[in-house]
C-alpha cells in the first residue's frame, strides 16, 4: 500500500486554523489516540521571539494547534519536547512565547533535563547507538514538528533532521561532519515518527539554520511515513530527494519511497501551485569579500562541520552590514593548507578545528571535530568583537536560572 502524504494550504499562523486541519488529516488516518501519550518534537533551534526566527523555528501557533488536535482526538496527556541550542532547553520555550498556548493542553518537556536510555541501531551506517530520552522512547506516540527550511549542513531541515535535536549538544557533534547524513539516517531509525507535521507556513531560506530567511509558502505538509513526507517536502522547496544524502540512506533500507509515483499525495495540486525555489545556503567565503581572510584546506574541510560552524557564526555580521567589525582577522580551517600568509597578527588569527590543529600557534585555536556550534561567536565576544544578537537576554536569563534552580518553567 502506497504511503499517504497530506498538503494543505494554510496561509496564517492561526492555532484554531492548524488544530482543525491537523485533527481532519488525523480522522482520514485513522490514527488510534484516545487514551495515549503524545510527544511532540518541534524544532526551536534558536531561542528568538517571532516574527524574528519565522523562516528558522517551528512556530508557536503551529505547535499549539497540533498540540490541541491531538488532544481533542482523545489524548490523555500530549508533551511539548524540546532542547535549545543557546542556553538551556527552558531558554528556547520562553523565547518561543508558546508556553502560554500549550496550557490547559500540553506540557513542555525541556530535553537537557530529561532521563536518558542508551538505544542500539542494528546495521548502522556509522553510529550504532545513542542516548535518548526515556519520555520519547516511552511515549505511545512520537510526533515530529519540524520546520521546512534549508540547512548549510544537512542540505534540508525536515522530518529526518529533526531527531538531531533530541541529542545532547555534546552528543550532536560526533560524525558532525562528512557522515552527518549517516549519522541522521542512524539516528532516525531509533524511533521512527508515528506521524509528521511539518510547518511550511512560512518556510526558511538562505543560510538556514541559524539564519533563514523567511520564505512564504503557505502549506502544511504531513503523513506517517517521514522519508516520504520529507520528499514531498523537497519538492516543495525546490530540491530533489535524492539530493539529500540522508533519505537516499533510508530509502536503501527500505523505510520510504522517494518517487511521487510511489505514494499518494492528496492535495497534489496545493504541491504544484505553492512549490518555490527556495535561495540554498552559500557554503564557503565566497561572499565575504576582502576585509577578512580564510586559509581552508585543499582536501578536508567540511561544510558539514567546522566550515559549517564558521561560516554559521559570521552570518550574523553579513547579514547585519556589520562585517566591519571582522576587518583584520583570519581565519584557519581544514588541512593541508597550500599556503597561509606570514605577516598573520596573532591577536586578529583564529585556528578553526582539529584539521588545522598544527597551526594553533598562529593565534587562537579552537579544538573540536567539528567545534561546537557556538564557541566561534563566544570566542569573538571574549575579544570584545559583539556580533548582533536576536534571542533576548531576559529569556537567556530566565532560562538558565530556571535549569540552575530545578524550575519547570510552564
Amino acid at each position: 500500500m502506497k504511503p499517504v502524504v497530506y498538503v494543505v494550504e494554510q496561509e496564517r499562523y492561526h492555532p484554531e486554523e492548524i488544530g482543525t486541519r491537523a485533527a481532519d488529516i488525523l480522522e482520514q488516518e485513522r490514527l488510534s489516540i484516545r487514551g495515549k501519550t503524545v510527544l511532540l518534537k518541534p524544532s526551536f533551534v534558536y531561542p528568538a521571539r517571532p516574527p524574528l526566527n519565522r523562516g528558522i523555528n517551528t512556530q508557536p501557533e503551529f505547535v499549539a494547534g497540533v498540540a490541541r488536535a491531538f488532544k481533542n482526538l482523545g489524548a490523555s496527556r500530549v508533551w511539548v519536547a524540546e532542547d535549545c541550542l543557546v542556553g538551556p532547553s527552558q531558554s528556547g520555550s520562553l523565547a518561543m512565547g508558546v508556553l502560554p498556548l500549550l496550557r490547559g493542553v500540553a506540557e513542555p518537556v525541556y530535553l537537557q533535563d530529561e532521563a536518558r536510555v542508551e538505544v542500539k541501531v542494528a546495521d548502522a551506517l556509522v553510529e550504532d547507538r545513542f542516548l535518548l530520552p526515556r519520555i520519547m522512547m516511552e511515549a505511545d506516540l512520537f510526533v515530529s514538528l519540524p520546520k521546512l527550511k534549508v540547512n548549510m549542513y544537512a542540505t534540508v531541515t525536515l522530518s529526518v533532521k529533526n531527531h538531531i535535536g533530541l541529542l545532547l549538544a555534546r552528543d550532536r557533534l560526533s560524525n558532525h561532519h562528512y557522515n552527518i547524513h549517516k549519522k541522521i539516517a542512524d539516528l532516525y531509525r531509533t524511533r521512527i515518527p508515528d506521524f509528521i507535521f511539518t510547518d511550511a507556513v512560512v518556510a526558511g531560506q538562505g543560510q538556514g539554520p541559524m539564519h533563514a530567511e523567511p520564505a512564504g509558502l503557505g502549506v502544511i505538509v504531513a503523513g506517517k511515513n517521514g522519508v516520504a513526507v520529507d520528499s514531498v517536502a523537497c519538492r516543495l522547496m525546490g530540491y530533489e530527494p535524492h539530493e539529500i544524502a540522508h533519505l537516499v540512506y533510508l530509502h536503501e533500507k527500505g523505510l520510504g519511497p522517494l518517487e511521487l509515483k510511489e505514494m499518494e499525495v492528496r492535495g497534489a495540486e496545493i504541491l504544484a501551485s505553492h512549490s518555490q525555489k527556495l535561495k540554498r545556503p552559500v557554503t564557503d567565503f565566497s561572499d565575504f569579500g576582502k576585509s577578512v581572510r580564510f586559509c581552508v584546506g585543499t582536501e578536508l574541510a567540511c561544510a558539514e562541520g567546522c566550515v559549517g560552524m564558521i561560516r554559521g557564526s559570521l552570518d550574523r555580521w553579513l547579514q547585519s552590514n556589520q562585517l566591519q567589525k571582522l576587518r583584520g582577522y583570519t581565519f584557519i580551517v581544514g588541512k593541508p593548507l597550500a599556503k597561509i600568509p606570514a605577516e598573520l597578527d596573532p591577536k586578529k588569527t583564529i585556528v578553526v578545528g582539529d584539521c588545522a590543529a598544527e597551526h594553533q600557534r598562529l593565534g587562537d585555536f579552537i579544538p573540536g571535530c567539528p567545534i561546537p556550534p557556538m564557541a566561534l561567536t563566544y570566542l569573538l565576544t571574549r575579544k570584545g568583537v559583539i556580533g548582533p544578537l536576536n534571542a533576548r537576554l531576559r529569556d537567556l536569563g530566565y532560562g538558565f536560572l530556571a535549569h540552575k534552580l530545578g524550575i519547570k518553567v510552564r
